[in-house]
């Protein structure tokens, strides 16, 4: 039997001009199978092979603008988020101000605007990091219940608000995971559900699977259809707005749950029924501590005397400085402001009174970072005061950092609503203790 052969070779035809040849060739054999000569074509293909490298440019021409817009968000997300945090926390600030009926009208128009700006810049942004490949998870063992806890004290109100029966299994289990990316998956999938579900309930549920911990979401929404259970996780997918109500976020929701699934190794699953509703899970390793039969902040507190609070910020933004001062204030609390930890606890020297919390920004002027800041404060008065940690990053520091020191981390930007529940639960929560 005979055999053929091909390749592409560039040949010059005139001075300065080279042409591309698609070249193939067939032996002619005598009967005893020897080749006695060749048979071939050259084929120009001259125009194909540039439409290809032309179309290979451009792939990778796209492909380095869509990697630097991913690190371009990536790096300036701390920035970004800024403004939108002194917007809410001025928002929030002037609720005790308004009194008129109209007035009280256009503020919660503005807040709502802002609820669904912030949805949306979170998504975008997060997307961005993980594509840029800047988001390093940071594995850690972590009792499951505190997190869960934190999300129910979230979005539990909001579900009840809509009419839904909220259910959240107790869970005194410990995970090895991400604690920051597992929270973000498993609120993208809460707050789906929540979204998504016209009546009937909401519930977080959790199951042993071998060495691995089922984290389940289940609603009673409107299901998905057999042949868009792919389509989900893509970018801009959503069921039922089909007229990109913005109201109903971008779509990234599960396109950011997938993302964060495969860098933890922790795949996303999902079982649905038309009109009668959705469950999604995760499955994640079991930390090595089984079970933990109480749950403890490990930070302290001194409660004030009288009915006043005292809080200390320390941000070097002025106007999210202003903010956190205005909604404080408003909050009824006496509120120290500094633009470093250095100038905190100068101020602080001359205090007699123990702060009731601290908040501080992650990053400060000059390389400063905000936990150097709670620490110095927390040395001036030997006293591990409750303390919260805002960023405007997702990296694994700031996490390593909070879980370390027993600090609250916050991700920017944040809304009042969501700052005052987590100071008040922080302070309720917290056991008098020494540095």
């Amino acid at each position: 039997m005979g055999f053929s052969d091909r390749m592409a070779e560039r040949w010059r035809t005139l001075p300065e001009e080279w042409r591309c040849f698609l070249s193939r060739a067939l032996p002619v054999r005598d009967p005893d199978g020897t080749i006695v000569q060749w048979f071939g074509t050259n084929t120009d293909i001259t125009e194909q092979h540039e439409a290809e490298e032309a179309l290979r440019r451009a792939k990778e021409a796209a492909e380095q603008a869509a990697r630097s817009k991913s690190k371009f968000l990536a790096s300036a997300s701390h920035d970004l988020r800024q403004p939108m945090q002194s917007l809410f926390l001025f928002a929030g600030a002037l609720n005790g101000h308004v009194q008129s009926d109209s007035g009280r009208a256009a503020l919660a128009h503005l807040e709502r605007g802002l609820d669904v700006m912030k949805s949306l810049l979170d998504s975008l942004l997060d997307v961005s990091r993980l594509d840029a490949g800047v988001v390093q998870p940071a594995f850690e063992d972590f009792p499951l219940g505190d997190l869960l806890d934190h999300i129910a004290a979230s979005y539990a109100p909001i579900a009840r608000g809509k009419g839904l029966d909220w259910r959240m299994a107790e869970c005194r289990l410990s995970v090895c995971s991400d604690r920051v990316l597992l929270g973000r998956i498993v609120r993208n999938l809460v707050e789906n559900a929540v979204r998504y579900a016209k009546s009937g309930s909401v519930s977080v549920e959790c199951e042993v699977v071998g060495k691995r911990l089922r984290i389940a979401v289940r609603d009673t929404g409107i299901g998905i259809p057999a042949n868009q259970l792919e389509q989900i996780w893509e970018e801009f997918h959503q069921i039922g707005n089909s007229e990109r109500d913005r109201a109903q976020g971008l779509g990234l929701g599960l396109a950011i749950v997938q993302r964060i699934g495969r860098l933890l190794d922790h795949p996303p699953l999902v079982h649905s029924e038309i009109g009668r509703g959705s469950v999604f899970s995760v499955e994640v390793p079991l930390g090595k501590a089984a079970a933990t039969a109480e749950r403890t902040t490990g930070i302290g507190t001194v409660v004030s005397e009288g009915g006043e609070r005292f809080a200390v910020v320390v941000v070097d933004d002025v106007i999210v400085l202003l903010g956190l001062q205005a909604i404080l204030k408003e909050w009824g609390y006496r509120v120290l402001v500094a633009g470093s930890g250095a100038q905190a606890v100068e101020k602080l020297r001359a205090e007699s009174r123990v702060p009731d919390v601290i908040i501080a920004d992650d990053r400060l002027r000059d390389g400063a970072v905000g936990t150097d800041a709670i620490l110095a404060i927390r040395a001036l008065f030997d006293w591990a005061i409750p303390s919260i940690l805002m960023t405007g990053e997702t990296g694994p520091e700031c996490q390593h950092n909070a879980a370390l020191h027993g600090f609250a981390l916050m991700h920017k930007p944040v809304t009042p609503r969501q700052l005052g529940s987590a100071v008040t639960r922080f302070l309720n929560e917290a056991h008098p203790v020494p540095a």
